[in-house]
């Protein structure tokens, strides 16, 4: 068997830098998936801080939109019908805007419990991810509690991806797993930067042996 290399990126909120970052992204070939939360998006306005529902289609386009629960709460802090209702209402705005199922997530704040889990299992949620960074590539054992590889700030970024890109998948495949939020590269500090982020992508991008996939499409990979 023939085991292979992934990358994907996982970026939070749906504010309106993703204009910009969603550009850089499609000059390098790379895919991402944004995790959205339909209760707090503007119906049209392009000059809210977030993207409007009207706008989100086109501009996520070749990418994947992702539940990131209707309000952004703390998720383990609510009761199951409430989480239920967080879920079940973004899944089907989502959908609505998406064209097609939207069935990944992202917890807010990263935070979660086996309750929480419980509702996005009944709610058809496939994969769902944390904020714990494990610095390394293994394939993750529970989806519903995805572990990324780093934040794009992780002062390790460059030498995690250089770690990738030299490794073999002799005993399984490998994913790099990214995540983010897209406002923050207008801090302008070292690891908070356009200019970092520009460098991270173009480290990783345009190799041969990696697959740039979105974070459904890597749960799709041995789909028939």
């Amino acid at each position: 068997m023939t085991y292979r290399k992934y990358f994907t990126l996982s970026y939070d909120d749906g504010p309106k830098h993703d204009r910009r970052f969603v550009g850089m992204l499609n000059e390098r070939g790379l895919k991402c998936t944004f995790n959205l939360n339909s209760g707090s998006m503007p119906e049209t306005s392009r000059e809210e801080w977030r993207i409007s529902k009207e706008e989100a289609a086109e501009l996520y386009r070749g990418h994947e939109i992702a539940t990131h629960a209707l309000t952004h709460p703390h998720l383990e802090q609510l009761s199951p019908e409430e989480t239920d209702r967080e879920i079940k209402e973004d899944i089907g705005n989502l959908s609505a805007i998406a064209g097609y199922p939207v069935l990944g997530h992202a917890y807010p704040y990263g935070t979660w419990n086996e309750d929480v889990v419980r509702v996005l299992e009944k709610n058809g949620i496939r994969y769902a991810r944390t904020t714990l960074s494990t610095g390394g590539f293994s394939v993750p054992e529970r989806p519903l509690t995805l572990n990324p590889t780093c934040h794009h700030r992780d002062p390790r970024v460059f030498s995690l991806i250089d770690e990738f890109l030299h490794a073999e998948p002799t005993d399984g495949d490998l994913l790099f797993y990214l995540w983010g939020h897209s406002f923050e590269f207008d801090k302008s500090e070292e690891f908070n930067s356009w200019e970092h982020i520009g460098k991270v992508l173009d480290a990783v991008a345009g190799k041969k042996d990696v697959e740039y996939v979105t974070n459904m499409q890597f749960f799709d990979r041995n789909a028939d």
